[in-house]
């Protein structure tokens, strides 16, 4: 056969019709095939010549297409996410069907964050063996918020292919929208959640306002009232009464209404002096996003279980009040400002500071204007400013404290005195303004004062949700506070919101 291709893909003619090899050679270069003696020889030689040309491309083709579609063992097709839809507290997927002979499953992966895999950052939200199951709905979501997807195909040795990654982002949702007066008794319930606030929501002296456990409050960027002490962005202005208790499993959350949020989107929520006085509660809410997160003007609130986060300025100032400030975390405050801090006292009297976590602020833990505030039993850490700021009359009063690398321990701004002193509290790691230790400035340690190591199980201060603050066996801080009470939190299980 190949001998025969060669004699007609070259002509090869017979030398005894007077032709040589050089006659040939020229002959097939010319495409000369016409012979006079027998005129459809020429044209029956590019007839046989393309046929066998084309057979054995058809034969190469079929062989390189067969090879690449054979599927070798342990590769799974990777499938398609072709379709995601989503709503307001939903959505739905589609993919592709996987045709692998050895198809065992698909199992849909969602997570809040690019790049979903199997791991603790990803939830599986459906599973399915039948092939052409290829549909599935996601609920439970949170409205305004990015969610992310992926397909895993699973053959029988459990091995998987992702498909590629797809997102959406549920809508924020028919919501009520408050702004102006309330001038009566009123309740925002979870059916009217989430509830945004494009302007300032005043609650009227004598009036009362609550809010039911589980329900989410968003804030503009934007004041329609033009009022209050950010006259630019929303706030909530209580001058009656503000009641809003949420639980462990059911936080109420106070955030940004911004699709982009930052720190001091909205202004924050304000107690003015005509207000419920201790009527007034906060507990297990979430504030996020604010200037400041909560402005107490010469009246009481009950603040506990609270966490206060990503604030502009302050987490919280206290004016003329003596609210106790409980059980709660407040970190990352002042966004590079060195005039914030976690609490601001401003003047008498004081609040008391019990059992809180403070920390990773661009400023101090605690500052106090004036006169004589508690601050018992806390964790102060990760300030670029001081532990505590005060004057000398509350020195004796910060006490059984953790305070920790922060840039410098206690600051006395008053006369030096070695009258009052801090005491049973345990300052360690202390860099200073200029790198060097600064543990008490204007002031001297208590005589059961220690400097240690804490020794946490898992400390976290920019993010303490997800820190476990308590101690460990060995730690120096067991037993050493007062009445034989361990230094730092008095209660670790018992402090901010755990969700």
């Amino acid at each position: 056969m190949k001998s025969y291709i060669y004699k007609i893909l070259f002509l090869d003619l017979p030398e005894s019709k007077g032709h040589s090899a050089m006659s040939r050679i020229n002959f097939y270069n010319g495409f000369n095939f016409y012979d006079p003696k027998n005129p459809d020889s020429g044209f029956k030689k590019i007839i046989l010549t393309l046929f066998l040309l084309l057979t054995t491309l058809t034969i190469v083709n079929i062989s390189c297409v067969s090879s690449k579609s054979s599927k070798a063992d342990g590769i799974v097709t990777p499938v398609n996410l072709a379709r995601l839809v989503m709503t307001d507290k939903a959505a739905q997927l589609e993919w592709t069907i996987n045709y692998d002979e050895d198809f065992k499953e698909y199992r849909v992966y969602r997570s809040a964050k690019p790049n979903v895999s199997v791991n603790s950052d990803s939830k599986m939200i459906y599973k399915a063996s039948e092939r052409y199951k290829v549909t599935c709905g996601d609920s439970g979501l949170e409205p305004g918020t990015k969610y992310y997807y992926k397909i895993l195909s699973y053959n029988d040795n459990n091995e998987y292919a992702l498909s590629n990654e797809a997102w959406g982002e549920t809508p924020l949702g028919p919501n009520v929208v408050q702004n102006g007066e309330i001038t009566a008794d009123t309740v925002w319930t979870t059916a009217m959640s989430p509830i945004v606030v494009k302007g300032d929501v005043t609650v009227k002296s004598g009036v009362k306002l609550t809010i039911d456990p589980g329900v989410t409050v968003r804030l503009s960027a934007n004041d329609m009232q033009a009022g209050g002490g950010f006259v630019q962005k929303s706030e909530i202005i209580v001058k009656g009464t503000l009641k809003a208790e949420g639980s462990v499993d059911k936080p109420i959350l106070f955030i940004s209404n911004e699709r982009y949020n930052t720190a001091g989107d909205w202004g924050g929520i304000r107690f003015e002096s005509a207000s419920g006085g201790s009527n007034n509660s906060l507990k297990y809410c979430k504030i996020m996003h604010s200037s400041i997160g909560i402005y107490i003007y010469k009246t009481n609130a009950v603040l506990e279980n609270l966490q206060i986060s990503h604030t502009l300025n302050y987490g919280i100032i206290t004016e003329g009040s003596g609210s106790p400030i409980r059980y709660s975390q407040i970190n990352d405050v002042g966004q590079s400002s060195a005039d914030a801090a976690a609490i601001y006292s401003k003047s008498t009297p004081n609040p008391h500071i019990y059992n809180c976590v403070l920390g990773f602020t661009s400023g101090n833990g605690v500052f106090i204007e004036s006169g004589m505030a508690v601050v018992d039993h806390n964790i102060i850490a990760e300030c670029e400013g001081a532990g505590v700021v005060c004057q000398s009359e509350s020195l004796d009063m910060i006490v059984n404290n953790a305070i920790f690398n922060n840039t410098a321990g206690i600051r006395n701004l008053g006369a030096v005195t070695t009258e009052f002193k801090p005491d049973f509290n345990n300052l360690y790691n202390m860099p200073g303004f200029d790198r060097s230790s600064i543990y008490y400035s204007g002031c001297t340690a208590g005589a059961n004062s220690i400097s240690a190591h804490p020794k946490y199980v898992n400390p976290d201060f920019k993010y303490p949700n997800n820190a476990d603050f308590t101690l460990e066996s060995v730690s120096p801080m067991k037993g050493t506070a007062q009445s034989g009470h361990d230094m730092g939190l008095d209660n670790p299980l018992n402090y901010g919101v755990k969700y």
